[in-house]
């Protein structure tokens, strides 16, 4: 976000207990004190009043520091269900490559293109439907009685 030179106004949210003191401290030294706002963990309805506000998620950007390439994520997950579009970093099976809701980014240590994020959020925006869409694909791919039935086959392929 600090080297974005864009004229749209940028704020980040950030829900949750991990890295919060190195993430204040690195907003700030990147001139980001502003833009960056810092929420403690939520659920229910305050997490909700989260999502109402934003227009993007953002899922995990560094699991190749990890050595992962491929990930199952719950946020993506819960983003999905939700109907909000969101942008990461790693592989994930459960959605095609051209899954149209989700923004790929490079699983390196390359700066993120802003711009880009800033494209797909208006491109996905733009159709008011996609909310519903999204929910409709996790009702059909994601959902937990469609993965214990995938779960099953495989258990009973090895008992065969």
């Amino acid at each position: 976000m600090s080297l974005y030179t864009g004229s749209k106004t940028l704020t980040l949210h950030i829900v949750g207990k991990g890295q919060l003191e190195y993430l204040r401290k690195l907003s700030i030294e990147l001139g980001l004190r502003n833009q960056v706002i810092f929420h403690e963990y939520a659920t229910g309805e305050e997490l909700d009043g989260y999502f109402n506000r934003c227009h993007i998620g953002v899922g995990s950007l560094g699991i190749h520091r990890k050595g992962l390439l491929e990930t199952s994520e719950l946020k993506a997950r819960e983003y999905c269900s939700r109907g909000f579009p969101y942008i990461n970093a790693a592989i994930d099976r459960d959605y095609p490559a051209d899954f149209p809701y989700r923004l790929m980014i490079a699983p390196d240590e390359s700066p993120i293109n802003i711009d880009d994020i800033i494209s797909f959020a208006e491109a996905v925006l733009a159709d008011p439907d996609h909310p519903n869409k999204m929910r409709h694909y996790a009702e059909e791919h994601l959902d937990w009685s469609v993965k214990t039935k995938m779960l099953k086959g495989f258990l009973e392929e090895l008992v065969d």
